[in-house]
């Protein structure tokens, strides 16, 4: 017998077990997804997702794309000046509110509008974000440092900087 029939006829068994398994039916929403990964299944909760998921790479692959999101939103923090006043004054040394930065900028002596912006990483969140790029943004959404930790900080050049509105939003670029 040919051995080309033979998988043939093979594969289309399997194709048939594989339908006789059940059909994957709709597509796990977004937000079901998320819920398992904020609350995991227990004592066979969630059975027929976790089985859907066994059989479904679109799933599974949403799925895997929420999880790094959720990761990623953990390293996010921002901050504000907390002294009001009408013009910023140098140095400004600004911890976020949830404690992971420190952002300092300084201004060059030599030329008024431009400085030094600088994001330092506290201890304790140091090596999950050595080596990763960082972002800063102020309050209007301005983009003012974006460049990869390296001993626990970065820096960068800065322009304008008295138009910096001091609200600041760090994260994973």
């Amino acid at each position: 017998m040919d051995r080309r029939i033979i998988l043939k006829a093979a594969m289309e068994a399997w194709g048939r077990q594989k339908v006789a398994e059940g059909n994957l039916g709709e597509h796990i929403p977004p937000a079901e997804l998320y819920e398992l990964l904020l609350r995991p299944s227990v004592n066979g909760e969630n059975g027929n997702t976790l089985g859907h998921l066994t059989r479904c790479p679109i799933c599974l692959r949403e799925l895997k794309e929420i999880a790094q999101s959720m990761e990623e939103v953990a390293y996010w923090d921002c901050g504000r000046r907390k002294a009001a006043a009408s013009e910023l004054q140098w140095p400004q040394k600004i911890p976020t509110d949830g404690g992971k930065y420190v952002i300092e900028i300084r201004r060059y002596l030599a030329r008024e509008d431009s400085g030094v912006i600088t994001l330092k990483v506290e201890e304790r969140y140091r090596d999950a974000l050595e080596g990763k790029t960082m972002r800063v943004t102020d309050g209007t959404g301005r983009q003012l440092l974006e460049a990869e930790i390296s001993g626990g900080e970065v820096s960068q050049v800065v322009e304008g900087l008295q138009s910096i509105v001091p609200q600041f939003l760090v994260r994973p670029a």
